[in-house]
């Protein structure tokens, strides 16, 4: 397949959504120590917060592959941005342990279907160049970990943390708006 104008577009949105994948990874754990003291939670209940974070995001990476062929690709992306914006919302509007323990479940589920997206749309969009498309797409998780961080950081201490979560909607918008307007 050529490197045409419109496959650089979704090649670009699937890089943007693992930016976004990476933004909800460093975003929390950058946050994790001030939801202990405003919500005066346990280190197991830190610990299962983090934990949820990353296991979600392994089964919906293998069940999402088993059954994306008959969802669609683009089904897929845009269920993967609803739990974007749906985790960024309910976690900024937390009130407590289960409102972050959820919107972290919901943000794993959404990173683990960039995954499976992603993988496959980039290897099926250069065939010849998988290894090496592959590379320059998940760069854009690095890339994300150290955007997200910086951006964050930026912010200062005395920021609230809720605009530091919020930081996550930039790249999922922008991705989302990409998403929309292609042909998987």
């Amino acid at each position: 397949m050529s490197e045409s104008k419109v496959d650089m577009k979704l090649f670009y949105a699937c890089f943007i959504s693992l930016v976004t994948t990476a933004f909800g990874f460093i975003l929390r754990a950058l946050i994790l120590p001030q939801w202990g003291v405003d919500f005066n939670l346990t280190q197991t209940q830190l610990g299962e917060i983090a934990g949820v974070g990353l296991w979600p995001f392994a089964i919906s990476i293998v069940l999402f592959s088993l059954v994306i062929d008959k969802i669609g690709y683009k089904t897929a992306m845009i269920f993967a941005i609803v739990c974007h914006i749906a985790s960024a919302i309910l976690t900024i509007f937390a009130t407590g342990y289960w409102m972050l323990y959820i919107g972290c479940f919901i943000v794993a589920i959404g990173n683990g279907t960039v995954e499976a997206v992603a993988n496959p749309v980039v290897a099926t969009m250069f065939p010849k160049q998988k290894i090496k498309w592959l590379s320059i797409l998940h760069a854009g998780w690095a890339g994300g970990l150290v955007l997200g961080g910086i951006m964050a950081l930026t912010l200062g201490v005395d920021t609230q943390w809720q605009y530091k979560i919020g930081l996550i909607l930039i790249p999922t918008l922008i991705y989302g708006f990409m998403t929309i307007s292609l042909k998987f």
